[in-house]
């Protein structure tokens, strides 16, 4: 789960509340029922923004079946972050491939989902090409 809270006077409606996004990505093919799944959520949101629940002035469940409506991504598959834990086996694929001058960029490769880390993908993509497989990002 992802919890943004900017701080961006003209984000928010009113004094009384602040701009709050809660993200959590559910696995592709996983089922509802959302709306108690939401609900888990922003309880357990709350604990990072006290009296959220009492703030809250809208909020929207967004499901598998929506992002596939929308971006037509099969199952409604958005990339998972990855989390440098589990001795690696929650990152991403690097961007370099076996196939020399291929490279993969987007949220299912290094550094994962999301649109800084796609921007951040393609930056290393960028890199790769222009100073080749030594390239390692900003130094």
């Amino acid at each position: 789960m992802t919890v943004l809270r900017p701080d961006d006077p003209a984000l928010v409606p009113d004094a009384g509340h602040e701009a709050v996004t809660v993200t959590s990505v559910v696995p592709a093919g996983a089922e509802g029922p959302w709306d108690a799944y939401a609900e888990t959520l922003i309880t357990a949101a709350g604990r990072a923004v006290p009296d959220l629940r009492g703030r809250l002035v809208r909020h929207e469940v967004r499901t598998p079946a929506d992002i596939a409506g929308e971006t037509g991504a099969e199952g409604g598959a958005v990339p998972a972050p990855a989390l440098a834990a589990a001795g690696g086996r929650l990152l991403h694929p690097s961007n370099g491939t076996a196939l020399p001058g291929l490279f993969t960029a987007g949220g299912w490769s290094h550094p994962g989902g999301g649109l800084p880390h796609a921007g951040m993908s393609g930056a290393l993509v960028a890199g790769l090409i222009v100073e080749g497989p030594e390239f390692r990002g900003s130094q």
